[in-house]
């Protein structure tokens, strides 16, 4: 009889110890992916856009976006932004951000919980012009493996352009190691031009083959995620040359396709707003797989409101997504 007392005491005990063992320990790393269009730091703001930052911004933070954008984005990683689960870690995707912009954004993330680095560099010579596509990871959390950035080109391997593109266009790279399991992933960040449609159709070509490429040579069993202002709306409808691209090539599913199984929270669907409307339609996606490997599921994603007591702190809504590298 006490064998069999201490036997129930000993399961019980266990029980209540697995509950507490966060997700990824049980063999699956739960990550939030944030993408968001930050608007670049014009000299000239437009009609209802606030500068990014000025030498009044201390006195009033109602005149600029800088601070909000930090704060937004501090909110979706520490989970006030609906929390994300036990064990979560966070990757956070941007696009259009100067060099000062992404300076600031990673000053407020190291002001919050964590430490935090990044990788990716200006589109227009490979340093510090033109816009990046930076992407930020805590450091307590994850070891950076590999990481690599490419011009969506002809020519990928330096600054460059192709198929009438607008502007120098780039695709960043990262293999990530969680420290805690050794559980190891991709994640990808691009921003697609917005003058061509061949240059966005193309564009998405080379990015998948830049993470093709990576995946091989760093392990074919790695979970993939990408981020991105698409300039292309989903389906095949009017742009959505760029989005039926990357759906045609069965690699990667979007997060909202019904397929995915993720719950959509919240009532926003849009994702381009401008600075004058309530939203213009939704070009900016998370998206997953490989397909057919099981390696990246999806349980929910969300389109946040950019909308910051009364002014818009962006002319895109920031979405994220809480996956799991399987």
């Amino acid at each position: 009889m006490h064998h069999l007392k201490l036997n129930r005491a000993i399961a019980l005990l266990l029980a209540a110890t697995s509950a507490l063992v966060p997700t990824a320990a049980a063999g699956g790393l739960p990550v939030r992916i944030v993408d968001w269009n930050i608007r670049y730091a014009t000299s000239s703001p437009g009609r209802n856009e606030k500068p990014w930052w000025d030498l009044l911004c201390p006195l009033s933070s109602s005149r600029c976006r800088q601070p909000h954008v930090v704060a937004q984005l501090q909110s979706i990683v520490d989970g006030t932004e609906h929390d994300a689960g036990p064990g979560a870690v966070s990757i956070v995707a941007l696009q259009e951000a100067l060099a000062n912009q992404v300076d600031d954004v990673h000053k407020g993330l190291r002001g919050g919980t964590g430490t935090w680095a990044r990788l990716g560099r200006g589109r227009d010579d490979g340093d510090r012009r033109g816009e990046f596509n930076p992407v930020f990871y805590r450091t307590d959390q994850l070891r950076l493996v590999h990481d690599e950035m490419k011009w969506l080109s002809e020519t990928p391997d330096a600054p460059s352009r192709s198929w009438g593109a607008g502007s120098n266009r780039v695709v960043v790279v990262g293999v990530f190691e969680h420290i805690a399991t050794g559980k190891r992933f991709i994640h990808a960040n691009t921003h697609l031009d917005n003058a061509s449609r061949q240059a966005r159709a193309e564009g998405i070509k080379v990015a998948v083959r830049v993470v093709r490429a990576v995946r091989d040579a760093h392990g074919a069993g790695l979970g993939v995620t990408l981020t991105g202002d698409f300039n292309s709306v989903a389906g095949a409808a009017g742009d959505g040359d760029a989005y039926q691209t990357l759906a045609g090539m069965d690699f990667l599913t979007e997060v909202a396709d019904p397929g995915v199984g993720a719950q959509k929270i919240g009532g926003i669907t849009t994702t381009w707003t401008d600075f004058d409307t309530d939203g213009i339609s939704r070009i900016d996606f998370v998206w997953l797989g490989p397909n057919k490997e099981n390696l990246t599921t999806a349980q929910r994603w969300e389109i946040l409101d950019n909308n910051v007591d009364g002014m818009k702190v962006s002319d895109h809504r920031a979405t994220y997504a809480d996956v799991t590298f399987n």
